[in-house]
């Protein structure tokens, strides 16, 4: 589409309405375009996203970070599950649990915890009477 083309405003949605006139349409047809690629002559109403009005209703902000490779084809491998969250999504859940839970240096101590026989057989024990 061309800036050339006229618009007119819709009042109630304030979008614009765009016309393509006939020698608009034959311009980009001589230009090289294809039939596939141009607007037929006509008038074409615009309308807004739903996504947009959510996202600009959200409290999500677009950034560019770079990750692993391996980080984002683990996330891709787990988003094609049936079922499964967008994994954008679920790096986001990652993100967020990491934060609302604290730093992740008590891993190690969690890891350690966790492989103790001592430790766990008392649990056992602890959760035997209740």
């Amino acid at each position: 589409m061309r800036n050339r083309r006229s618009t007119t405003t819709n009042k109630t949605d304030k979008l614009p309405d765009y016309i393509v006139s006939d020698e608009d349409y034959k311009a980009d047809l001589v230009s090289g375009l294809t039939e596939d690629e141009v607007m037929k002559p006509g008038t074409y109403k615009a309308r807004r996203s739903p996504w947009a009005e959510r996202l600009k209703n959200s409290k999500k902000v677009k950034v560019s970070i770079y990750l692993d490779s391996e980080v984002v084809e683990y996330f891709r491998g787990r988003a094609e599950r049936p079922n499964a969250a967008p994994y954008q999504t679920q790096i986001n859940s990652e993100l967020r649990t990491v934060m609302e839970n604290g730093s992740t240096a008590t891993a190690p101590f969690e890891r350690d915890l966790l492989n103790d026989k001592t430790f766990l057989k008392e649990l056992k024990k602890k959760l035997e009477t209740v």
